[in-house]
């Protein structure tokens, strides 16, 4: 009788395990930790112009830990490099969404792709890319973690322009362990 009960509960317990929702993990993100030469819009963002394309970084987004986007609206295609600076992963760091900037929602551009660092990339005049970088550095962050972002790039007349933003993962607070994060 009394393994019968000690199995009954067992069978219990195990279910009301199963029903309980997992604890909240922390939510890293990056933020600047050190002199940059990168401007700030008026929303706040990290701003450049890089040969003509608008450049914006975006470090407080909950659905990715850094989003650049590249707006160019300059007479030629602009050829960009994004990444860790020095030892560039080689894995996919992220994804990035190339679109036409004057297309309806949704339409204009290939499906988005994975993106590994360092990888050139050609935004043609009239076009945006959005890279999505959740693993900047090809891992899951750690708490403290610093690195230097390099975004280079090269002009259709072989220009080089280059600027680095150095980061630091801190704590942002929790989201749920199945990453929904509201």
């Amino acid at each position: 009788m009394a393994s019968r009960i000690c199995g009954v509960l067992v069978v219990l317990v195990g279910l009301a395990a199963c029903g309980t929702p997992p604890p909240p993990r922390p939510w890293l993100r990056y933020q600047q930790d050190g002199p940059t030469t990168w401007g700030t819009n008026p929303n706040g963002l990290h701003a450049g112009n890089l040969h003509g394309a608008e450049v914006t970084i975006d470090l407080g987004r909950q659905q990715t830990r850094v989003q650049i986007t590249i707006d160019n609206r300059g007479p030629a295609p602009v050829e960009f490099r994004i990444g860790p600076e020095g030892g560039a992963p080689r894995v996919a760091i992220g994804e990035v969404l190339l679109r036409q900037l004057d297309a309806p929602s949704g339409l204009g551009g290939p499906p988005i792709q994975p993106y590994t660092a360092q990888q050139p990339l050609a935004v043609e005049s009239g076009w945006r890319a959005t890279f999505y970088l959740d693993s900047p550095l090809g891992r899951e962050p750690v708490l403290g973690q610093y690195f230097v972002l390099s975004v280079e790039a090269r002009s259709a007349a072989g220009a080089n322009e280059r600027r680095t933003l150095p980061l630091r993962a801190i704590h942002a607070g929790t989201m749920p362990a199945d990453g929904s994060g509201g």
